[in-house]
């Protein structure tokens, strides 16, 4: 049980009011003192043994504006009672850190346990890079869910979780366990982060390697790469980067710190599997130089014509026609596989118009004619052979082949790596709150009733009663 008050700069008021309480009653009437003889009332103060008798009416009083001044704190007593709950447990990389003894996950797993054991009926949410779910079931027979959870995930979406766990068990309180700032949807927060330091590769790509700093300071340190040692400073909760001469380079932070997870990343090229309908002497050059294989199923897709279909997957068509041609005037440049592909100021074919719904306008004339259409899942340039001179076509292809076999492993995101760190707990909102102003109002006015009936109601009777008869 909890008392808290909502005005509590109001409890500064308590000895200016029961001190003018006590003042204004003393002044407006001198106590009244029963002794047998004056002589004796005389003795005891000489013996400094004077008897005060209790008054009942001043405790009334002082009472009562007790009461009041407390009423007008609005004080909350809360109780905490168990009751159905969702517990949202991050298992993301950072939690796998072990700034925190043994780890920040293991930590997170006991608190996750005596919440669960205390619930009648809960639901369990592990956030990972996939949600899964346990329950609405006895929170006790959750908890052996807990036993196996690693954190590997790269990344953990909470507040989906959230929105998971509160769908399962309408109507409970959601607490949620991790090492990142608390989710706005959530009731009750439990932080596990520590400030331990952390140095982990977070990009790595054909002759780079970048690296990130968790510390509070400058890291000194060395990375291998393909066994080949390199220094390397990098910021405070900041990034830095090697150029490397490999073009599939494999690379490993030396020595140890909190997070072992992103201290080792791998880059490796494959074949992409590409199908190709129609024949075009100039697409056969390049794709053949960008060292796709063919095959089906297919990755990528190369047609000749107008589409008239939604692609099922990611498709190229190349008009069999063109009419006319124009310079291209500006391109949709949110684009990510135009980057370094310039085609403003260079003349294009008119391809036909598409015949199937969803196209855009990926490059268009000074006139607004469009000149070639894009796709969430394609592209529709014009006729190949007109496009084989022209220096962004190679690029283009480059870009939306290469990408598709680029592997890269051991990689985290960078908020991963660069460790959350602590922040303020959030408790548990109260399963039972009840305000105490009223009652407590209704008790200084009752005292206040007492008084008045007891010491001037019933004296007023008693002085009429007593009044001889006739008497004004």
């Amino acid at each position: 049980m909890q008392v808290a008050f909502g005005l509590p700069w109001v409890l500064l008021l308590l000895p200016p009011v029961l001190g003018l309480v006590w003042w204004w009653y003393r002044r407006r009437q001198p106590p009244e003192r029963k002794v047998a003889g004056l002589w004796l009332w005389q003795k005891a103060l000489r013996k400094g043994r004077a008897r005060r008798r209790f008054d009942a009416r001043l405790f009334l009083l002082l009472l009562s504006a007790l009461l009041g001044v407390l009423a007008l704190s609005a004080p909350r007593v809360s109780l905490d009672r168990p009751g159905e709950l969702v517990v949202v447990l991050d298992v993301s990389a950072s939690m796998a850190a072990t700034d925190v003894s043994p780890s920040r996950l293991e930590q997170a797993k006991e608190k996750a346990r005596e919440r669960l054991v205390a619930s009648p009926r809960a639901v369990l949410v592990v956030a990972g890079s996939q949600i899964r779910t346990f329950g609405p079931a006895p929170g006790r027979s959750l908890v052996g869910n807990l036993e196996g959870l690693q954190a590997t995930a790269a990344s953990a979406d909470l507040e989906v979780a959230i929105a998971r766990g509160r769908a399962l068990l309408p109507g409970a309180r959601v607490l949620t366990i991790a090492d990142r700032s608390a989710p706005e949807a959530t009731d009750g927060y439990l932080n596990v982060a520590g400030n331990g330091a952390n140095v982990g590769i977070t990009a790595i790509g054909p002759g780079f390697v970048a690296v990130a700093n968790a510390g509070p300071g400058l890291w000194r340190g060395e990375v291998l790469v393909d066994g080949r040692p390199y220094s390397l400073e990098v910021p405070a909760r900041g990034f830095s980067s090697l150029e490397v001469p490999s073009a599939t380079p494999t690379a490993r932070i030396a020595g140890s710190d909190a997070l072992a997870l992103d201290n080792e990343a791998r880059f490796s090229r494959r074949l992409v599997r590409v199908e190709v309908s129609g024949r075009s002497p100039a697409l056969e050059r390049i794709l053949a130089l960008l060292g796709t294989s063919r095959g089906s199923p297919s990755e990528v897709a190369f047609e000749v014509g107008t589409p008239r279909r939604e692609p099922n997957r990611f498709t190229v068509f190349f008009a069999d026609q063109a009419s006319g041609q124009a310079l291209v005037f500006d391109v949709e440049r949110t684009l990510p596989y135009l980057r370094g592909v310039e085609l403003v100021g260079y003349s294009l074919r008119i391809p036909p118009r598409p015949q199937a719904p969803g196209w855009q306008p990926l490059a268009v004339s000074e006139t607004g004619r469009a000149l070639a259409w894009y796709h969430p899942s394609g592209l529709y340039l014009p006729p190949a052979e007109s496009l084989q001179n022209l220096p962004a076509f190679p690029v283009l292809l480059y870009n939306l082949i290469a990408p598709r076999g680029e592997l890269r492993s051991g990689l985290l995101t960078p908020a991963e790596t660069l460790l959350p760190r602590p922040s303020p707990d959030q408790p548990l909102p109260p399963s039972l709150s009840v305000p105490l102003a009223p009652w407590l109002a209704l008790l200084a006015a009752l005292m206040l009733a007492a008084e008045f009936y007891f010491f001037q109601y019933r004296a007023a009777r008693e002085r009429l009663e007593t009044q001889p008869a006739g008497a004004t």
